[in-house]
């Protein structure tokens, strides 16, 4: 029974440690890098929000999340946007902090984000969904 346990908890362990990955500098974005992803068209989730880190820029990890709400995918709003940890600002990382509009019940609400400032200015005009 214990060599049981022992089994299936390394075996967990193993499975965790493999879903787990540290960010490389293949994973480092440049400003151009920034602008294709948030130029980029894509296909939106059907439901519920998801997000996921997509590399590090300037030393900051950078998130694409997709908002939804009631009427997924109809309303769903992506954002690429960076990840402040707790002990900074947007603006000492060097991001741009703008608030949008986001999708919540039936509705929208505001909602403050850290854009990267090669995205931040022309936020609203980069395509979503395709």
């Amino acid at each position: 029974m214990q060599t049981t346990k022992l089994l299936t908890l390394s075996i967990l362990i193993a499975n965790l440690t493999a879903c787990v990955s540290l960010l490389t500098n293949e994973d480092t974005l440049t400003d151009a890098d920034l602008i294709r992803a948030a130029q980029q068209k894509e296909n939106t989730p059907t439901e519920g929000a998801q997000q996921w880190v997509i590399g590090v820029h300037n030393g900051i990890e950078v998130v694409k999340s997709f908002q939804c709400s009631d009427l997924c995918p109809q309303n769903t709003l992506r954002v690429i946007y960076y990840d402040v940890q707790t002990d900074a600002t947007c603006e000492s990382i060097g991001g741009v902090t703008k608030s949008i509009l986001v999708p919540f019940a039936i509705s929208v609400k505001a909602k403050e984000y850290c854009f990267p400032q090669a995205i931040a200015e022309y936020w609203e005009s980069y395509p979503a969904k395709s």
